[in-house]
């Protein structure tokens, strides 16, 4: 969440309310946040002294307006070059594509490579795992139910098949881009 908040602060300093807005904008298919995990996030930031906070009043209401300092701005670039912890692949892919347009062409390309390194690594171990699920004796009044388990592991393989060949797709593009 907090990685969101300073891509989006990369952009425009933004109230609590305008944060929540852009989430659900832009980003709800793939990430979803509630107003206690923005707030959370936010007072995370803000201890660890990367986002400053102005308080100011517009027509008699008090406003609090979050901007990105440099701390800030240094902590979100050095997340977007570190590589994805393999537990939090979907939601970090997700997250640093959004905000790619941040960085360098050199460090775009840098940080798509890794993500198509890490998801080689996974094709193959789903691959391995349905190769050695599918070459297993099921017992007969179990079948059913290894059946469908097995479904499941052919999905995520697709899944995680189809998502290595969209980005091999765009680091072509990104190549001939350069």
């Amino acid at each position: 969440m907090e990685f969101v908040i300073l891509g989006f602060l990369m952009i425009r300093q933004l109230t609590q309310y305008e944060i929540r807005n852009a989430l659900q904008q832009k980003v709800s298919p793939f990430f979803s946040a509630s107003l206690g995990s923005i707030q959370a996030a936010l007072k995370k930031l803000e201890s660890n002294e990367h986002v400053e906070l102005t308080e100011v009043v517009e027509n008699g209401r008090r406003k609090k307006i979050y901007s990105l300092n440099s701390s800030g701005k240094k902590y979100y670039l050095d997340w977007m070059l570190t590589s994805i912890a393999p537990h939090r692949l979907d939601q970090e892919v997700s997250t640093k594509l959004f905000f790619l347009g941040h960085m360098s062409p050199t460090e775009r390309i840098t940080i798509v490579k890794a993500i198509i390194t890490q998801l080689e690594v996974i094709v193959h171990e789903y691959e391995s795992s349905a190769k050695e699920a599918h070459e297993k004796t099921v017992p007969e009044h179990l079948q059913q139910i290894a059946k469908y388990q097995l479904k499941t592991l052919d999905l995520g393989l697709f899944y995680y098949q189809s998502m290595l060949s969209w980005f091999i797709s765009l680091i072509t593009e990104m190549e001939a881009e350069c």
